[in-house]
């Protein structure tokens, strides 16, 4: 037996190297422009209007709003109070009967250039009809899997260090230079559940149900019950249409077979990896799920709808959108439901094991959805990047250096994390660019704060900073559904 010690993986500081005096991009754009106002007022002869652009430049740099930083959410925030003000509050769908003209395209605006097409594919030496999501604002197309580990949690050390090699060189191929794939995002949906199943099941035995053991086993039934949770996680693959040879056939068309192909591919993979996967869902698969996560208290109703007329017209599946949605500052309501979402501002900053996210994924019973959006890097691109920053730190170093300023340990230790980046790199490992969204979701503001406050604690315990997406919860609802649109910033792995 190897004595070898398990892996502790790192991640890569999640600050943005400075741009002026130690100021992001974000912070330095307002008070350059209120320094260029100011100037150009000044030799216009208007002092008094130039001060203007440096006081509002401050406040934009410096101010917050509902604790949250005045640069982040000052465009998100416009936007949010144009589409309120311009738009019908909440959004309602205009044709209640699901038919007619335009029922296609009744969308809410997080949603709008969204279609999901019903197209027939080869798949396993057969012929069947998937659900392909067709992104018109991004141009990309996506399709949706299901994926079943292979007892992760309850495997040792070493065990879950070689399953997380196996999933490493499964994505590896998909950073390769012009790869049509733009993006992989996994997806782990969590909601209680509860023991009545099981309860149904006892109901139906011919068994004594006063006796002592009996009351025993209900009542720790009882006890078992807000802990009883179903796991799913989804994996949905995206392709770029412009990054396809479409060899004179219809885009969509072409990229459609391209996504397929990559698609059997990974599955391949993956399943010499150890991972189940459930060829890609159809349309009706994937309108449920996009029901049940916009609307967990639909189980009953949309568990129902493979017997329903609608589905039995093929209508059931092109039915995936909401009746009805708010978004506001902090909280968007869909249906039935509310959901807040939070970004993953910060990642471990100490080196972690393989379980390092177990205290969130399997924590209580809030019903919430953890999204991981993953974009390769080619290889090249890559080592060019690596080596841009790596020059532009020691510059700033030396520079630094020069003029008697002191180095700080975090600046030393991300011009670590970019050598170490730039070795791997070297060495033949892919690059992935990585973000992360929490999305939690409840019946109402109360039971929405408490689950909030459980999931944060939990993320604390993986020591991961989660962040509220203010005035942005409307995308982080649609991020969080397995539609293959999301945020594009994140860090490197």
């Amino acid at each position: 037996m190897s004595d070898a010690a398990p892996v502790r993986y790192r991640f890569g500081d999640p600050a943005r190297a400075s741009l002026l005096l130690g100021l992001s991009l974000r912070q330095s754009i307002p008070l350059v422009v209120g320094v260029l106002w100011l100037t150009l007022c000044l030799m216009a002869g208007l002092p008094l209007v130039g001060a203007v652009g440096p006081a509002v430049g401050l406040a934009l740099a410096f101010g917050r709003w509902r604790r949250t930083p005045l640069f982040d959410v000052a465009g998100p925030g416009i936007r949010l109070w144009w589409t309120r003000s311009r738009n019908r509050s909440p959004w309602v769908r205009a044709s209640l009967l699901a038919a007619g003209p335009g029922f296609d395209d009744d969308l809410p605006e997080p949603l709008r250039g969204l279609a999901m097409l019903d197209a027939p594919i080869d798949w396993q030496a057969g012929r069947r009809s998937v659900a392909v999501v067709h992104d018109q604002r991004a141009g990309s197309v996506s399709l949706v899997l299901q994926a079943t580990g292979a007892g992760f949690p309850v495997a040792s050390l070493r065990e879950q260090d070689g399953l997380i090699a196996s999933w490493g060189a499964a994505l590896g191929p998909l950073a390769r230079a012009q790869c049509a794939v733009s993006r992989l995002t996994w997806q782990e949906w969590a909601h209680p559940i509860g023991v009545s199943g099981h309860r149904e099941f006892l109901d139906g035995l011919d068994c004594p149900s006063s006796s002592a053991a009996s009351k025993d086993y209900q009542q720790l039934l009882d006890l078992q019950d807000p802990f009883t949770i179903a796991h799913e996680v989804l994996l949905t693959l995206t392709v770029d249409i412009r990054r396809v040879r479409t060899r004179r056939r219809e885009p969509v068309a072409a990229a459609i077979d391209t996504l397929t192909d990559e698609a059997r591919l990974l599955v391949s993979r993956l399943e010499s990896a150890g991972v189940r996967v459930t060829g890609p869902l159809d349309a009706l698969e994937l309108s449920t799920a996009i029901r049940l996560r916009s609307d967990p208290s639909r189980v009953a109703q949309v568990s129902t709808v493979r017997r329903s007329l609608a589905a039995a017209i093929r209508r059931g599946p092109i039915e995936w959108g909401p009746m009805a949605v708010e978004p506001r500052w902090d909280v968007v309501s869909v249906d039935g439901s509310m959901h807040r979402s939070f970004r993953v501002a910060g990642w471990p900053m100490l080196p972690v094991g393989a379980d390092w996210m177990a205290p969130l994924l399997a924590g209580d019973g809030a019903t919430r959805i953890v999204t991981v959006v993953l974009e390769p890097v080619p290889l090249q691109r890559a080592a060019a990047d690596a080596n841009r920053q790596l020059t532009s730190i020691e510059a700033d170093h030396a520079q630094k250096e020069r003029h008697g300023f002191r180095l700080t340990a975090r600046e030393r230790r991300r011009q670590a994390d970019v050598e170490t980046r730039e070795r791997e790199l070297a060495e033949g490992h892919p690059e992935f660019r990585h973000a992360a969204i929490v999305t939690v979701v409840a019946g109402g503001s109360d039971e929405l704060d408490d689950a909030c406050a459980r999931v944060e604690q939990a993320a604390a315990q993986s020591m991961l900073d989660l962040r509220p997406l203010a005035a942005r919860q409307g995308e982080g609802w649609v991020a969080s559904l397995p539609l293959g649109r999301s945020f594009t910033t994140g860090t490197r792995a």
